[in-house]
């Protein structure tokens, strides 16, 4: 018996599911989001859609996934230079994610819903997204690393335990994040949790200099 061969993608197609999805989840959240809706503005039919992505699990997380890729891609392209000292490495990538919110504000809500919101999301999805986050995780991890390479550090510190008590700092801001977003559910950007940013900036200041009195 021969294989069945998997029919080709057409990439206008995707390109519309994308495109209606991520506005279809960012106005109404994954639970209250209709696939029926996401076909009609993508103008296909509700069939295809659910051809190409197996159901509404898996058209969120292929929309997550865009989401995460273009703000990566985003970033990385304004962060030509590497940051001098961790503070400012916090500072910067604030500034990048609201600049970005503010341009791709679909995106960012799907990204604030899927990350900070992840306990309202099915089992299957909450597995998937801290995958996503897991690889993000790893970019920050590897500029965590270059910032290190530049500041004149103790010779006695280790390197390695140094980035891995920083990231430590970063999931911890995260948790934050995600109690934050238990209590106030209708985050829309990075302007409405600007006090994330603060505490970060705080910790790192701490964490970069110490807090016993010389």
């Amino acid at each position: 018996m021969a294989n069945k061969q998997t029919v080709p993608k057409d990439p206008k197609k995707v390109a519309r599911m994308m495109q209606a999805a991520m506005h279809e989840f960012a106005a109404r959240g994954y639970q209250d989001a209709k696939t029926d809706a996401i076909a009609s503005a993508a103008a296909v039919s509700k069939g295809l859609l659910f051809h190409y992505y197996g159901s509404k699990q898996g058209l969120y997380f292929a929309t997550v996934q865009l989401a995460t890729e273009t703000i990566i891609a985003t970033i990385n392209r304004q962060s030509h230079a590497v940051p001098d000292d961790l503070v400012t490495l916090m500072a910067r990538s604030a500034q990048y994610k609201a600049d970005f919110g503010r341009t791709h504000p679909d995106e960012m809500k799907v990204m604030i819903e899927a990350y900070g919101a992840l306990e309202r999301l099915p089992v299957k999805l909450q597995a998937q997204m801290k995958g996503l986050y897991a690889q993000a995780m790893t970019m920050t991890q590897d500029m965590i690393g270059q910032v290190l390479d530049k500041m004149k550090l103790r010779p006695e510190i280790d390197r390695e335990a140094t980035i891995a008590l920083i990231m430590g700092v970063y999931n911890q801001i995260f948790t934050e994040f995600q109690a934050y977003m238990r209590k106030q559910p209708n985050v829309q950007s990075m302007d409405d949790a600007a006090w994330v940013v603060q505490r970060a900036q705080t910790y790192m200041t701490i964490l970069e200099h110490g807090f016993v009195a010389p």
